[in-house]
């Protein structure tokens, strides 16, 4: 398993956002017929301004996940948005509700888009102390360069993660750090906190935290959300 598994999950997770002001595509094209999710993987990030909490819906094993950011539809009564990131199929599936109408539209994209290896190359890390978080025991590691600091924990001990997600990706390790320290993380890992530090720019500094890893039984049926152009003429 290659370091950014953990590196790009605890550095990259928050650019996801970023899939979501992408321009939308031809309605369904490419997506599954559906996407079963049987966990929840809550995040708390915060910054000096605010906390945004982003709830991560996973099934082991599986190579695409959800995502509801609740601040996305805040303020828009009625509203309703849950995003699928299917990295097998290159898609990004954008399902809404508004206006009593179900209405799915897509980006083509690529995860690997939003985790270059351009910048990694001069970090250099170490391990550090593990600790418990929500029950799970998590080993520590920090990676630091002229700009920035980052602090992360990760478990191999939640029943899901994002592995699958990152498997096809490069080999390469950072200066520093020990392939043989993610071993234990072959197949399973998932980080629980992060704290990034901007040496430069401090209101860009900020932590994330995992405050919670629920079962759940969600299941999305492309086949029941329409066009836009569709939802507009009814």
């Amino acid at each position: 398993m290659r370091y950014s598994i953990i590196f790009r999950l605890a550095v990259g997770i928050s650019f996801l956002l970023s899939s979501m002001m992408m321009v939308a595509q031809n309605d369904s094209q490419g997506l599954r017929s559906t996407y079963d999710f049987d966990y929840i993987y809550k995040l708390k990030m915060t910054n000096k301004k605010d906390d945004i909490q982003f709830d991560y819906y996973l099934k082991k094993d599986a190579d695409y996940f959800g995502f509801d950011i609740a601040a996305m539809s805040q303020g828009q009564e009625g509203m309703k948005m849950f995003t699928v990131m299917d990295n097998a199929n290159a898609v990004t599936g954008m399902f809404m509700e508004m206006m009593g109408k179900k209405i799915v539209k897509t980006s083509k994209i690529k995860l690997s888009d939003f985790t270059s290896d351009e910048n990694d190359s001069d970090y250099t890390f170490k391990k550090i102390g593990s600790k418990t978080i929500l029950g799970y025991n998590c080993d520590g590691f920090e990676g630091e360069n002229a700009d920035s600091k980052i602090i992360f924990y990760v478990t191999n001990e939640a029943p899901i993660s994002f592995n699958k997600m990152w498997e096809n990706g490069k080999t390469k390790s950072p200066k520093g750090f020990n392939p043989a320290w993610m071993e234990k993380y072959s197949k399973n890992a998932l980080m629980m906190e992060m704290q990034f530090v901007d040496k430069k720019k401090d209101k860009n500094s900020m932590t994330m935290q995992c405050i919670g890893v629920e079962e759940t039984n969600l299941t999305i049926k492309t086949s029941e959300y329409g066009s836009m152009l569709g939802a507009l003429g009814n």
